[in-house]
């Protein structure tokens, strides 16, 4: 019955009903599909798009040709958009209207599935079960643990003190440079004025710092350049800086029993200064020994052909010494002799002068170019050396040298320099590095000794050597 009032409709419709017609029957298909998709409030929403759709079709029936395309291509655009829709939704296996639900839910379980690993420790935890016993450590790995923690306590133990020396020496370095720069810098604003008997301008600033102070010592080329000061004992200033704070550099010194006044000195002024490990203060002046015997089988020497001459002001009096001679010297009774190279202070005689002389170059490692007599003024220079296993304790190491004299030329023939190949040592050098051999003559050529005449000689059974030698 129903068909064929719809065949008789049909006979009966124009060429617009019928696009209205195909158009409704497109959407009403559409629905169907999407229908079958769909449920509950989905039904009811294609529903309304259907209701929708018809009443847009019942519209376009009444408009022209054009207008129905114009519907027509909206609808199919709009169907094409919920296609994509749909597919994107598929290739995401999700939903479209239910996005939103989908995401928590996948969330929720990709949060479940990394739940079920175990979260790792971090550095610092890890850093301390690597090192400290842990429950589940095997014996083996318990005992690797605590050696490991005992070397470590021994090395801080070691390295803490040493880093703190290090440090402390560094800052009195520093200080010392402060001072330097205020000496050098007055010495280039004053004037001297011969056979003065005035403190000369250079020192005044550091007397207003350190009334101690008696000199300055400077080595060119070198990092000795330090201002030397004297008090009661030969202790203070071994722990003690130029401002007299605590330091373990301490202060160059001259020897409490040396005097320095507007009127002289001592004829053999003695300064000490530490050997720092770092290289600083009395440390440079082991090159002079080293240089002696760094090569086979004679030593360059070269220490001492770069820096032959010393500078040394004292508070009345600015001068430059030349080296004569250096050496190492036991200060350990245990070990055989004790030379007392840093005990003559003056000389009350000629003779005196001579045999001071004349031991120290017996027991000096190297011959120079430099003459001497008695009247000339002395500088000594020691410090703690070890040439030996260390023994730093036992050993002392001293630079001598006199004084430029009126007139005479600073420059020193160098090239004149001879190793002592029969130095005069103690006893515990010839049992354990000579193996037995011991000193028996002296060997330097007391020529260089200008006080020292043909009497002394024969007195002392000494043949001078041949003038050709």
């Amino acid at each position: 019955m129903a068909t064929n009032n719809e065949e008789k409709r049909t006979d009966n419709l124009t060429i617009d009903d019928i696009i209205t017609d195909l158009e409704r029957k497109n959407a009403g298909y559409a629905s169907n599909e999407k229908g079958a998709e769909l449920s509950g409030e989905e039904e009811t929403g294609n529903i309304a798009g259907q209701d929708k759709t018809e009443e847009v079709v019942e519209q376009a029936a009444a408009m022209g040709e054009d207008d129905i395309t114009a519907v027509s291509d909206t609808s199919t655009a709009q169907e094409d958009d919920r296609n994509s829709q749909e597919e994107n939704s598929a290739v995401l296996g999700t939903d479209t209207d239910n996005s939103g639900e989908t995401g928590i839910a996948d969330t929720e379980e990709s949060q479940g599935e990394s739940g079920k690993k175990e979260k790792k420790p971090n550095f610092f935890i890890r850093l301390i079960k690597g090192i400290i016993p842990w429950k589940g450590d095997n014996v083996g790995l318990v005992i690797r643990k605590l050696v490991f923690i005992a070397a470590l306590i021994v090395f801080l133990a070691t390295a803490i003190p040493l880093l703190a020396d290090v440090l402390s020496m560094v800052k009195d370095e520093q200080v010392s440079k402060q001072l330097s720069q205020l000496y050098l810098d007055a010495e280039d604003d004053s004037e001297v004025s011969e056979n003065s008997k005035e403190i000369l301008p250079s020192f005044k600033r550091l007397l207003e710092i350190n009334p101690d102070t008696v000199g300055y010592l400077k080595i060119d080329g070198t990092i000795v350049d330090y201002p030397v000061v004297k008090t009661e004992d030969n202790d203070f200033y071994l722990t003690h800086d130029f401002y007299k704070n605590e330091s373990r550099s301490g202060t160059v010194m001259m020897d409490y029993r040396n005097k320095v006044t507007k009127d002289g000195h001592s004829a053999n002024m003695i300064l000490y200064g530490h050997n720092m490990q770092v290289g600083t203060f009395f440390a440079t002046l082991g090159e002079y020994w080293r240089t002696m015997y760094d090569q086979y089988p004679e030593g360059t020497k070269s220490f001492y052909k770069e820096h032959p001459v010393i500078r040394f002001d004292t508070l009345y009096e600015r001068a430059e010494w030349k080296i004569f001679g250096f050496g190492i010297y036991n200060v350990a009774e245990s070990r055989g002799e004790v030379f007392g190279y840093n005990l003559k202070y003056d000389f009350t005689s000629e003779d005196d002068f001579n045999d001071y002389i004349i031991n120290i170059m017996d027991r000096s490692d190297i011959f120079t170019d430099v003459d001497l007599k008695y009247g000339d003024d002395i500088l000594t220079l020691s410090t703690c050396y070890w040439p030996y296993e260390n023994s730093g304790n036992t050993v002392r190491l001293a630079i001598f040298a006199r004084k430029i004299r009126d007139g005479e030329s600073s420059n020193v023939n160098v090239d004149n320099v001879q190793v002592n190949t029969y130095v005069k040592r103690w006893q515990w050098v010839y049992d354990q590095i000579s193996g037995g051999y011991d000193w028996a003559q002296s060997n330097w050529d007391r020529r260089k000794l200008l006080s020292y005449d043909a009497e002394d000689a024969q007195r002392d059974n000494y043949t001078f050597p041949s003038v050709t030698d």
